[in-house]
Order: C-alpha cells, then sequence, then structure tokens
C-alpha cells in the first residue's frame, strides 16, 4: 500500500469538497495525498487502523462540526494508540475558532484555520522546521512553555480560479439512477445571520465575505464530469449561488449555461441554494429552462418578524413567501428549514411560525433550534449576557420564555426521532420530493404513469406535513392550557405525542418507501431516462 505524504479525513455522506481540495492542492505541489472517509464515532477503530498501515507524514482532520468534534479527537486518540508517530493537523471552522479547546487534546499537533489550500502544503513542507511555523497564515501550535500560538490570517484570495479543483475518484453516488456530484462555484455569503457559523469563518480574515470563480472555470468543470464521469446531477453546495441583485444573478448563471452549451453538455439537473432576498418574479422560471435549476434551498429560517430580526436574517416574512411562492409557481422544487427556536423565541412566535408553514402546505420542511455556534455574533451575544454555557466544545443556551422553553422541551423529546434523525421522516420527505421533481424535470410530461404517481407523491407529502404541523399545533395549545403548570400533565401528553409521531411516521415511511420504489421502476423502464444517461453525440 503506498505511504502518501497526507491523509485528509472528513465526513463523505456526499463528496466532501474540503478534504479533496486539499488533497488537490497537495498534489499540485508535486506531493501524494490521499482521503479517509470518517462519518461518525463507529468508524474511528477502523479509520485509524487504516490510517495508521499508511503512516502518513501528516494527517489532516476536518472539523466542520462542534457536534462531531470529540468524536474527530478520539480518532486522533484512537491513532496514536496504535503508533502513528506523525503529525496531526486539523482544520475547518472548529479549529478556526475553538483553537486553544482543539490544541488542549494531547494528540493533536497544530491547527490550521481558515481556507487550507496554501498553508496546508507550507506545513507539509515545514513539519521538522518549526522556526517556519510562525510563517503560516492562520497556523496554530503549542509552544515549548505549553501556551498556544496562532498566527493571524492572511486575506481572503480572491481568484477562485487559482484553487485546484477536488480530487475525483471513484464512481459517483446515483439519484434515481443518474449520476450526481457536488461542486462549489463560491465562497462565502452576503447576508451577516446572527447564528451562522459559516459567515462567521469568512468574516474572521482579511477581504471580501463572498466570492467567485469565473463562469467559464465552473462550465468547464461541470463539462469535464457530464462528460468523462457521466454526471447528470450538479449541486452547488455554495452558500448562495445567487448575488443580491436578481440581474446580476442571470448575468453569471446564464454565463455558465452558455459555456456548458459551447462544450456539448446535455440536459441536466442542477441543485442550489438561494437566500429569499436574491428571488424575483421569473428568475427561477428563466434558470430552470437555461440552466436546469430544479432544487432550491430557500433560507427562510424563521417566519416571525422578531425571530427573523433575532437571528439577523435582513429579510421580512413576506419576501421570504414571495420566494417560496416563486419556487411553486415556475416549477422549481422549493424545500427550506427553520429555527423556529432561538434565545428569545416567545409562545406568539412559535405560533407564527406554525402559520407560516400552513401557507405552503405542499412543501417540506423541518424545524429544530439555532444552535450557539463558537465565534458567531450570537454565541457572543449570549457570552456577554451571562447566558452561554460551555463544555469541551459544548455549547448550550435556556430560552428566555418559560412557554415556549416548555415548547423546546416537548418538540424536542416528541419529534426526535422525526426531525433530528438524518433518516428521519422530514428528511426523507424532503429526499422524496426531490425525486419526485427529477422524474418531472427529466421525463416528457405524458410519460406513461408519470401524471398518476406524481401526484400520489403529492398527496402523501401533503399528508406527512399536515400530521407535523398538527402535532406542533396541539403542543402549542398545551402549553397555552393550564395543564402546562403540572409536571405530570407534560410528561404524559409529551409521551402520548411522541408515541403517536412514531406509530403515525412509521406508517407513513412505510408508504414513502412504496412509492420511492415506484419512482425508480418508472424512471428504470423508460427510454427517455436512458436517453438522458446516453453520451453526448461524438464522444
Amino acid at each position: 500500500m503506498e505511504r502518501p505524504d497526507a491523509i485528509f479525513v472528513g465526513a463523505e455522506l456526499e463528496d466532501n469538497l474540503s478534504t479533496r481540495t486539499l488533497a488537490a492542492a497537495v498534489r499540485a505541489a508535486g506531493r501524494t495525498a490521499a482521503t479517509e472517509r470518517f462519518d461518525g464515532a463507529a468508524d474511528a477503530a477502523r479509520v485509524a487502523g487504516r490510517i495508521a498501515a499508511r503512516d502518513p507524514a501528516l494527517v489532516g482532520l476536518s472539523m466542520a462540526f462542534q457536534h462531531r468534534a470529540d468524536e474527530f479527537v478520539g480518532l486522533a486518540t484512537a491513532l496514536r494508540a496504535l503508533g502513528y508517530r506523525g503529525h496531526i493537523c486539523a482544520g475547518g471552522h472548529v479549529a478556526t475558532v475553538m483553537p486553544e479547546t482543539v490544541l488542549a487534546a494531547e494528540p493533536i499537533d497544530t491547527v490550521l484555520g481558515h481556507e487550507g489550500e496554501e498553508g496546508i502544503v507550507a506545513l507539509l513542507r515545514a513539519l521538522d522546521d518549526r522556526a517556519a511555523w510562525p510563517a503560516i497564515p492562520a497556523l496554530g501550535w503549542r509552544g515549548d512553555d505549553g501556551a498556544v500560538r496562532v498566527n493571524p490570517p492572511a486575506p481572503a484570495r480572491r481568484d477562485l480560479d487559482a484553487f485546484p479543483l477536488p480530487v475525483r475518484e471513484g464512481t459517483l453516488r446515483r439519484h434515481l439512477g443518474l449520476p450526481f456530484v457536488p461542486l462549489w462555484g463560491s465562497r462565502g455569503c452576503y447576508g451577516a445571520c446572527r447564528f451562522c457559523a459559516i459567515s462567521t469563518f469568512h468574516r474572521l480574515r482579511p477581504g471580501p465575505r463572498l466570492r467567485f470563480r469565473s463562469p467559464e472555470s465552473i462550465a468547464a468543470e461541470m463539462a469535464t464530469l457530464y462528460h468523462d464521469h457521466g454526471a447528470r446531477i450538479f449541486c452547488f453546495h455554495d452558500e448562495t449561488m445567487f448575488l443580491p441583485r436578481p440581474a446580476r444573478t442571470r448575468e453569471r448563471l446564464d454565463a455558465i449555461a452558455a459555456g456548458l452549451r459551447a462544450r456539448g453538455v446535455g440536459r441536466i439537473a442542477v441543485v442550489g441554494k438561494a437566500r429569499p432576498d436574491g428571488i424575483e418574479p421569473g428568475l427561477l422560471g428563466h434558470l430552470r429552462e437555461s440552466l436546469g435549476l430544479m432544487r432550491l434551498y430557500v433560507g427562510i429560517e424563521n417566519w416571525s418578524a422578531a425571530g427573523l430580526e433575532h437571528l439577523g436574517r435582513g429579510v421580512t416574512a413576506e419576501q421570504n413567501a414571495r420566494a417560496l411562492e416563486a419556487c411553486r409557481a415556475e416549477g422549481v422544487y422549493g424545500c427550506y428549514n427553520l429555527l423556529i427556536f432561538e434565545p428569545d423565541t416567545t409562545l406568539e412566535d412559535l405560533e407564527d411560525n406554525l402559520r407560516g408553514m400552513e401557507r405552503f402546505p405542499d412543501i417540506p420542511v423541518n424545524f429544530c433550534r439555532a444552535e450557539a455556534y463558537a465565534g458567531t455574533p450570537l454565541w457572543h451575544d449570549l457570552r456577554r449576557a451571562g447566558r452561554l454555557r460551555t463544555e469541551g466544545f459544548a455549547t448550550d443556551y435556556t430560552l428566555s420564555d418559560p412557554k415556549a422553553r416548555l415548547v423546546f422541551r416537548m418538540v424536542r423529546e416528541a419529534f426526535r426521532d422525526r426531525n433530528f434523525a438524518a433518516d428521519g421522516l422530514a428528511n426523507m420527505t424532503m429526499s422524496f420530493g426531490y425525486e419526485r421533481q427529477l422524474l418531472r424535470h427529466f421525463l416528457p410530461a405524458g410519460e406513461r404513469g408519470l401524471a398518476e404517481l406524481v401526484r400520489e407523491v403529492d398527496a402523501l407529502i401533503l399528508e406527512i406535513n399536515a400530521d407535523t404541523r398538527d402535532k406542533l399545533a396541539r403542543i402549542l395549545r398545551f402549553a397555552r392550557s393550564p395543564a402546562a403548570a403540572d409536571p405530570a400533565a407534560v410528561a404524559a401528553t409529551t409521551f402520548e405525542l411522541a408515541t403517536e409521531i412514531n406509530v403515525g411516521g412509521a406508517a407513513l415511511q412505510e408508504r414513502l418507501i412504496d412509492l420511492r420504489r415506484e419512482m425508480n421502476l418508472l424512471a428504470e423502464r423508460s427510454g427517455a431516462w436512458r436517453e438522458v444517461l446516453a453520451p453526448a453525440p461524438g464522444r
């Protein structure tokens, strides 16, 4: 087995663009690099064994999420227990905003904050030359006296085309049989949301908060993925595909579409994200026809005016509504999440959010709490107010309003499996609607069996959404009742609702799985579907 200079470790639930881009940067510098998939604590022993057997000079840990940080520390500990004596460096959001906490873990040698493509190459060249470390931007380490030293970051690089493209090895994942690939066309966001870890990540260094690759570069990469890897579904992991001014969005994305046509790219599906204030009537329908836009994650986040203000969204509930109405009217599958719980949520705010969900009963939605990610304005606000609780990498807070706090506790228990599990019904319903949209996007309207199947899928989504709203409404009504003051009544009602949600959800999930099977069968037998997969003429 080849001994690489570096192995980069991160989750691979989808292609990890961070670890793959770092591996590409190391290879571009004339060194060898590989990636390892690490999706959870259960993988630690296997992943540690594989890495230790290859004994790279450097192991890079992609610590993007606080809730998984301890798992990466555990992996580093397991590596050391197997006798690995190479260099372990942590990167990502956690390493950027919590370097001291990361370096409190003895197995980890350094942290590399912010974007790491250039820094990781510099570190790899200087592993045995600690005197060179103070010149590496955003590098942190423990000095001989035990004190943590962190270098200031370099200004954000404006020319994103200069970065290497992610390593693409192995076969692509498939959705309804169509090869799917994630990619990035920008870094950062023009928003300034108070809870957003990604906005904070880009704000904590000099330079613009939002940068773009050129349309030519993106079109060239997509064409290579289309022709050489068979990709037909392209998912942009940008925080926003759209600019603040819709006219500029149209100009930029039309340039990408023109580049694709010039390179012989056929019918594709494009998935992206957008803030509501970047959408205007007519834009989505145009992009559906020109670029193949078929799914859009819309940053709704909250339907309450107070909640939107507290979260620093910079949009109104009516802007939220107009964005989803545009998705519905212009044939793009919109979906969204709600952060209905934030530090100062009231019962009235929660009722506003329920009314917003009722306004769009056909659009799948999930809801949860806004977390206080380290370094964000929300985190700083809570810390200054003495409301932030921290333990290691974990941060927590208590909602200020007693009734909202009760609703949060009940929702957290009753909706635990439906809303908060990766394979829970809420996430499955979003994927279910996405697969339906794939069929509508690629198949002709007259395809045998399509219209009836789409009607069944739409009806089930309506039923699932209605069931979720009904259970949330019951919790809100209970919170307003005198029984909410009785702990025994709270426990009994929560248990009753959890049982209904889980038992009823299991039945709904079985029907969903049956219909997904039918969607797959329809795609498999469709000649039009096979034409989508066929190589472009002349290839």
